[in-house]
C-alpha cells in the first residue's frame, strides 16, 4: 500500500500531529484535497510527504478522537437505526460530554466527514432525548421561545407571531 504523510497543526498545540494512515486520509475530504493539491496521484506513489503543514482551527483532542474512530464507526441508516445503541456501536463517543461531542462534530463538519457526523449526531441525539426543551435550546445555542397558540383552526393555517421574524436577515 502506498505511504503518505501530512502534518496537522491544531490550534491548541504547537506540536504537529503526523497522519500516515492512507485509509484515514481517504475518509477526510479536506485532508485528501490538501494531499492531492501537491501529489495528484499520491494513491499510486510511495513515500509521499506533504511539505506544508495543514493548520486546523480546532483542539488536538477532538482531532485525535476523529482520526481514531473514523474508520470504526458506521453511520446509522434507515435499516439499522432502531438496532443501534450508543453503548454497543459508539461506545467511545458515548463516554464524551455533550460539549466534547459538539467540538468533535464541528471538526467533522470542517473536514467534511458526513458519515462520521451522522454517527456523532446519533450519539448527541440519544444524549439529548431525556433533556428538557430549554436544555436542548441552550446546547444548540438558540433561544427557547415560550409555547404559543400558532394554529388557527378557523382557516387551518399556522400563524407564527410577527416577532418570530424580527431577527431574520
Amino acid at each position: 500500500m502506498p505511504s503518505c504523510e501530512i502534518n496537522l497543526i491544531f490550534n491548541d498545540s504547537e506540536e504537529p500531529v503526523t497522519l500516515r494512515d492512507t485509509g484515514i486520509i481517504m475518509l477526510v475530504p479536506v485532508i485528501l484535497r490538501s494531499v492531492q493539491s501537491e501529489f495528484p496521484d499520491f494513491e499510486n506513489q510511495d513515500n509521499v510527504k506533504v511539505t506544508s503543514p495543514l493548520s486546523i482551527p480546532f483542539n488536538k483532542k477532538a482531532g485525535v478522537f476523529l482520526f481514531e474512530y473514523i474508520q470504526k464507526y458506521v453511520p446509522p441508516n434507515d435499516d439499522t437505526i432502531h438496532e443501534l445503541t450508543v453503548v454497543e456501536n459508539y461506545k467511545e463517543a458515548g463516554q464524551k460530554t455533550l460539549d466534547e461531542l459538539k467540538e468533535i462534530i464541528e471538526l467533522a463538519n470542517f473536514f467534511e466527514c458526513t458519515d462520521f457526523m451522522e454517527c456523532l449526531g446519533f450519539v448527541i441525539g440519544k444524549k439529548l432525548e431525556d433533556k428538557s426543551v430549554e436544555e436542548i435550546a441552550a446546547y444548540m445555542g438558540v433561544e427557547c421561545n415560550a409555547p404559543g397558540h400558532f394554529f388557527d383552526e378557523a382557516d387551518g393555517w399556522v400563524h407564527p407571531p410577527a416577532d418570530a421574524f424580527q431577527n431574520v436577515q
